[in-house]
């Protein structure tokens, strides 16, 4: 399912004064608006897009100001009809920060990308061990973030990691999970695994430290 302005102003037009849209992303499950130029509109693409959007609903509220960095909240919800069926979206405010390519923080000075092996490690460290967000019944699975990758995370103006989007993948499974993607190197638009086993060396010294 793909949404044109008008549709996206009919859904949420209920809930808040539409001044602006913009278009800003998609994913597998969900298309990204802004609302205002201050509000990201997420809406399911499917069926299972509607449930994982509860899913990740549920995940923020749960983690809200509990993350060392920021992570969007839930400031509404609702519902809209798509044939037959019904279909969830919510919004939230839109973070401050900005993306790197894979070029932009592969030139990033030592000092800067050893800080931000340390906060990125610290932050999945505090969301492994959330164990009341999401029912977890194996003591070898924690909550995932589920898509932790390079695009899914804002850094400020000097390019310290501040941010992080999108939990549309959010579930419970083992940690190792959530290095998938840091470890790799050969995807062109991740951080290397260089910095992948920087972040996993951080992380297990907080984990020893527990």
């Amino acid at each position: 399912m793909k949404y044109s302005l008008n549709q996206v102003k009919d859904i949420v037009g209920d809930s808040i004064p539409v001044h602006s849209i913009e278009f800003i992303g998609c994913g597998n499950h969900s298309e990204a608006f802004c609302i205002n130029h201050e509000i990201v509109l997420k809406l399911p693409k499917h069926r299972k897009a509607s449930d994982c959007l509860k899913t990740e609903m549920q995940v923020l509220r749960g983690l809200d100001q509990k993350m060392p960095l920021d992570i969007p909240n839930v400031l509404f919800e609702g519902t809209f009809s798509a044939g037959e069926e019904k279909f969830v979206y919510f919004a939230s405010k839109r973070l401050s920060g900005k993306n790197l390519s894979k070029a932009e923080f592969s030139a990033l000075d030592k000092k800067t990308t050893v800080l931000n092996a340390e906060i990125l490690a610290r932050f999945l460290h505090c969301l492994h061990n959330e164990r009341q967000v999401l029912p977890i019944r194996r003591k070898d699975f924690v909550l995932l973030h589920g898509d932790f990758s390079l695009n899914h995370i804002l850094f400020n103006g000097e390019n310290i990691a501040c941010g992080i989007l999108d939990f549309g993948d959010s579930r419970i499974g083992k940690p190792k999970t959530d290095f998938m993607y840091l470890l790799d190197d050969e995807d062109d638009e991740e951080f290397g695994a260089e910095f992948g086993k920087m972040v996993l060396g951080n992380y297990k010294n907080y984990m020893l430290a527990d």
